[in-house]
């Protein structure tokens, strides 16, 4: 397990990205330049073995406000043996530029008590892409609270006139959570990063454009800063194991129909996340929605064993339910269908009875029903034959 140790007071903020080149480091230590800017002491947390942060630290001129550096390679094992990253006690800030690729429990060491969270995403399919996959762990695995209002997303590297661009925003607009700023393509942020400067300490008429756009991130920034964490906020799930592709149904737990419709949301992100990388090629954007392309159905075969259920029975499944997204709560798969001519939300889980038929297999993106031998498969958000 991996700690951050410091003051009581020490409020953290962490800079997220599923992959690499996203911008992670240049917003990193330019949210640090800034904190440092405004009279406070901050310590720029390097947890990247690329060590760009440390670089731009090394860069930086003596006459500027002092940004405290610590490395992944500062790191030791505390008393209980976990992994522990100690922070001066003078410190008031932390900004922590964290590793590409964290997964699971690696999520959670890093968001757990963390008032902030910041995610850039590149106007890109493939960087789309990887967001949509992080946001769903992040929701689903870490279980990062939206409620509370710790994760922020940052449009970066941006030009607006471009089809990129709009296929970022909708993807942004489609998501319960803050897009708290956009920031443009520009050549400042390259500059300010040779000569270990923050985009704030830049002369104000060259990077005047930049300083506008920094000035919603900004604000959220300090917002977060100054609300208080809750019990919420240090939330450390037990069950953070990876999961896999091949879902095993566990027994059933009652899901309050408002959660249902919640988790619907964030399925529909982990199901688009799991797609097929090549579809990046190919004309629509791989871009996370509620309305997503409708997957062929499997078709229902005729094959059965000595008393069938009879071919209506298993299209009458078809037409009254509608596979709506599978979510994983507590380490258990939920089955979430909408009835088709009904605003009813129904979660079902392994061997609950569904119209006669019981849950026995599901997949990212399909559930599979059971009854006197025959199954019928149902497929993420599939449109009813008729």
């Amino acid at each position: 397990m991996l700690r951050f140790k410091g003051s009581t007071d020490l409020r953290r903020i962490v800079v997220l990205n599923p992959k690499g080149g996203a911008g992670k480091t240049t917003l990193a230590f330019n949210l640090a330049g800034y904190i440092a800017s405004t009279g406070h002491k901050v310590a720029l947390v390097d947890m990247d073995r690329q060590g760009s942060s440390t670089r731009w630290l090394q860069n930086r001129p003596s006459e500027l406000p002092h940004i405290h550096g610590v490395s992944v390679s500062d790191s030791s094992p505390d008393t209980r043996g976990d992994r522990c990253i100690v922070v001066p006690e003078d410190i008031d800030y932390a900004v922590i530029d964290a590793p590409a690729g964290l997964v699971g429990h690696q999520l959670v060491d890093y968001t757990c008590g963390a008032h902030a969270t910041l995610i850039p995403v590149l106007p890109s399919d493939l960087d789309v892409h990887a967001a949509s996959r992080l946001i769903s762990d992040l929701l689903l695995v870490a279980q990062v609270s939206r409620r509370n209002g710790r994760l922020g997303i940052v449009a970066n590297r941006v030009n607006e006139r471009t089809v990129a661009y709009r296929q970022l925003t909708s993807f942004l607009n489609r998501l319960s959570i803050a897009v708290i700023g956009t920031l443009r393509d520009s050549q400042n942020y390259t500059r300010a990063a040779s000569g270990g400067l923050c985009i704030h300490e830049m002369q104000p008429s060259r990077v005047n454009k930049d300083l506008l756009q920094w000035n919603a991130v900004t604000e959220w920034l300090e917002d977060r800063l100054t609300t208080p964490l809750t019990p919420r906020d240090y939330l450390r799930p037990a069950d953070t194991a990876p999961r896999t592709n091949r879902r095993k149904l566990r027994a059933a737990i009652f899901i309050p129909a408002a959660a249902a419709a919640s988790l619907l949301a964030v399925s529909l992100w982990s199901w688009k996340a799991q797609q097929d990388v090549e579809s990046v090629a190919s004309a629509e954007p791989l871009i996370a929605t509620a309305s997503v392309q409708s997957v062929p159905a499997a078709p229902v075969e005729a094959v059965l064993p000595d008393k069938p259920v009879s071919v209506d029975a298993a299209e009458a499944l078809r037409q009254k339910w509608r596979l709506s997204g599978i979510a994983t709560v507590d380490g258990a798969d939920v089955v979430i269908l909408s009835e088709r001519h009904a605003k009813t939300t129904r979660s079902v889980q392994a061997q609950d009875d569904l119209d006669g038929w019981t849950v026995m297999d599901a997949g990212p993106d399909y559930a599979v029903f059971s009854q006197k031998g025959e199954e019928v498969r149902l497929v993420l958000n599939e449109e009813s034959k008729r």
